[in-house]
């Protein structure tokens, strides 16, 4: 009855021993919600000045070109419709077009699965996005290459003016391109 009564004894009190060793880990690693958010801004919060950006606009670009304001352009339901005529056929890519000026381009046309389900990704690489001039190589280029792409969708039954259509995976890249397309009305 003694070997019961000593092995009862030491398995409680083992099970206590861990159960207070456990709990005394756990608040020594919990961080005070005070020490992580302050709630009342104090004179030790630091604060962080920064000079005002200075940007300088190039005329004619437009000033933001992202995924939402693509999808406002043209219906989703209008969207999805000519995107399934293309959906099993994606991605589309074209390497080393020659364009008129010489420079050689890839055409891709792709969707990702974190963009609107009813917009594509059309890009052409190979460009400098950067020289926005109409008159230079990169437009010229980017135009032909865009009329090639408009090809190739418009083979496959596509009217890509009623496509939701990204350009580029950079702001600067959707900017420029939304210039050139508007300019050279590669849409009509």
């Amino acid at each position: 009855m003694n070997k019961k009564i000593l092995l009862a004894f030491i398995t409680i009190t083992l099970f206590v021993s861990l159960v207070t060793l456990a709990i005394l880990r756990y608040r020594s690693q919990k961080v005070a919600v005070t020490q992580t958010v302050p709630l009342i801004p104090s004179s030790s919060t630091p604060r962080v000045s920064r000079p005002e950006a200075e940007i300088t606009r190039t005329p004619g670009i437009p000033v933001q070109t992202d995924v939402s304001a693509t999808t406002k352009q043209i219906t989703d339901e209008v969207s999805l419709l000519e995107k399934d005529k293309i959906f099993d056929s994606l991605p589309l890519r074209q390497e080393n077009f020659v364009t008129s000026v010489g420079l050689k381009t890839t055409i891709n046309i792709y969707s990702f699965f974190y963009d609107p389900a009813s917009s594509i990704r059309l890009e052409i690489y190979g460009l400098n996005y950067n020289l926005s001039e109409l008159t230079g190589q990169n437009a010229i280029a980017f135009k032909e290459s865009f009329l090639e792409a408009k090809k190739q969708l418009t083979a496959k039954g596509v009217v890509l003016k009623n496509l939701q259509v990204v350009y580029g995976n950079r702001q600067y890249i959707q900017d420029t391109a939304t210039y050139w397309v508007k300019a050279f009305k590669l849409l009509d």
